[in-house]
């Protein structure tokens, strides 16, 4: 059942027509059509976008929807180096990191970006590297090898978290990079791989991933000190894509098997939205709950290494209040 609230006492805008800008839980009363509206979020849905120029699975990516990077991987020739730039119409073929690796973290912007450990072990698991929107460059390497791993924040504010250490299995060891040098922080309650992960250094998320082989649906929330268990999304997976922030987060994809499920986190709830067109996992991409981008990947049918991209859209909608 709905839950209703009185409103009684409070004061409601007075606009005429609609605000110009709609967002989630707004209210308004319309002096032209002389009613009470108010706003919901609409379910978003993907659109095909601009191919990537080459396969692209277990990769990095940053950025948001028309400013994006993607990086690392693999690509039809084995563990990769390339990475390419999205304006939201078309790739771009910026050139090779410094080293070939898939399965590490990333996070920052399409001009300002980072990508930290990755396979193969130990030869690229405490490598980090910074994209600076000209050239790949290698800087102060992880104080634990790792790859599986995922990152959150920015270029020179960022977490590196969990992943699969060598020699050795899922861990629990988060670290924190200033800029400059990477420093040990709290662990997460629950070791993980192949997660995902939204937020900044100071307040993030550590979404799903898998466990000893077990498929997780577990989520914990970073506020700068400690992780706390928080909301589990609805589907449990691994290998999935995901970006946000702490209290707005989106996640989609991943296995097991290859899903299609996008789910929308507020801070107190994860929802399910629209689909992907296509089921994958081992893809990246970035964006926020609104607009994102996401590219490569395993892709259905059979788990085709693919270079398909797609981009996400969620708006919120006016509705009228009505009595009866």
């Amino acid at each position: 059942m709905a839950d209703y609230k009185a409103i009684k006492g409070h004061t409601i805008q007075t606009v005429s027509g609609d605000p110009g800008t709609i967002v989630d839980g707004l209210i308004w009363y319309d002096s032209v059509a002389r009613k009470v509206q108010g706003s919901k979020t609409a379910a978003g849905s993907w659109a095909t976008g601009e191919a990537l120029p080459a396969v692209m699975v277990k990769n990095a990516g940053a950025g948001i929807q028309t400013a994006a990077i993607v990086f690392g991987g693999l690509d039809a020739d084995g563990v990769a180096d390339e990475s390419y730039t999205y304006d939201g119409t078309d790739w771009t073929d910026i050139g090779a990191m410094a080293n070939n690796r898939q399965m590490l973290g990333g996070c920052g912007t399409s001009t300002a970006a980072l990508g930290a450990g990755g396979y193969p072990v130990p030869a690229r698991g405490a490598d980090t590297e910074e994209w600076n929107g000209s050239a790949w460059s290698e800087t102060a390497n992880l104080g634990t090898s790792r790859y599986g791993c995922h990152s959150a924040g920015t270029q020179t504010a960022a977490l590196c978290i969990t992943g699969h250490t060598y020699p050795g299995s899922e861990t629990a060891d988060v670290e924190q990079y200033d800029g400059s040098s990477w420093s040990q922080i709290a662990d997460v309650n629950t070791s993980r791989r192949q997660h995902a992960a939204a937020g900044t250094s100071t307040a993030a998320l550590a979404i799903g991933g898998n466990n000893g082989g077990s498929v997780s649906d577990a989520v914990e929330s970073w506020n700068g000190t400690a992780w706390t268990e928080t909301h589990e999304i609805n589907t449990a997976r691994d290998a999935l894509g995901g970006d946000g922030t702490s209290t707005l987060a989106l996640v989609w994809g991943g296995t097991s098997p290859a899903r299609d499920e996008t789910e929308v986190y507020d801070g107190s709830s994860w929802t399910e939205s629209g689909d992907l067109n296509s089921g994958r996992w081992g893809t990246s991409g970035g964006g926020t709950t609104s607009s994102a981008v996401t590219a490569g990947g395993f892709v259905l049918p059979g788990n085709t290494a693919s270079t398909a991209t797609e981009e996400w859209t969620q708006a919120s909608a006016a509705v009228t209040f009505t009595s009866s």
